[in-house]
């Protein structure tokens, strides 16, 4: 009796360490600061997220427009790859299962919610985050459509 209890105690200890270790950092191409860039709107560098179904994530090309007379030095090297054409190989951190649709657009372009919405506070971090900030599941897709007056048809969604 003693083994068992002590065995669960021992898992209940390793999930608990498990869920609150901070999330490793992904291996993104570069730092990215979304606190430096306070005061520009998420639609600036994420194109589309107000008319496509997918939000765009920037390329080299995009951020050397500011960063052509503001350089990082740390990025030396990704701003000379990418004034040659070269691509930021993003590490996708928010995922949805295959059968789900989701649409920036209709969401907020149409529904005008805010990014931080599903997003959190990813807008005001020093570095991107390890994983995604907000836990987006069926259970809380749907509370937010509740609340929101949104369509519970599950055929909007699923595909």
């Amino acid at each position: 009796m003693r083994s068992l209890a002590f065995a669960g105690l021992v898992l209940a200890v390793g999930a608990a360490w498990l869920l609150l270790l901070p999330p490793a950092p992904l291996a993104q191409p570069l730092t990215f600061n979304h606190s430096r860039h306070t005061g520009i709107a998420c639609a600036v560098c994420h194109r589309g997220v107000e008319t496509a179904a997918r939000a765009g994530i920037p390329q080299g090309d995009f951020c050397l427009k500011c960063h052509a007379t503001t350089p990082v030095p740390r990025a030396q090297g990704l701003w000379d790859d990418a004034a040659k054409g070269g691509r930021l190989h993003w590490t996708r951190v928010t995922h949805l299962p295959d059968h789900v649709y989701f649409s920036h657009r209709r969401h907020v372009g149409v529904a005008r919610l805010e990014c931080r919405s599903c997003h959190a506070s990813v807008g005001e971090g020093p570095a991107p985050p390890g994983r995604a900030p907000v836990r987006l599941d069926m259970n809380s897709c749907l509370a937010c459509h509740r609340s929101e007056g949104a369509s519970l048809d599950c055929a909007a969604c699923h595909r």
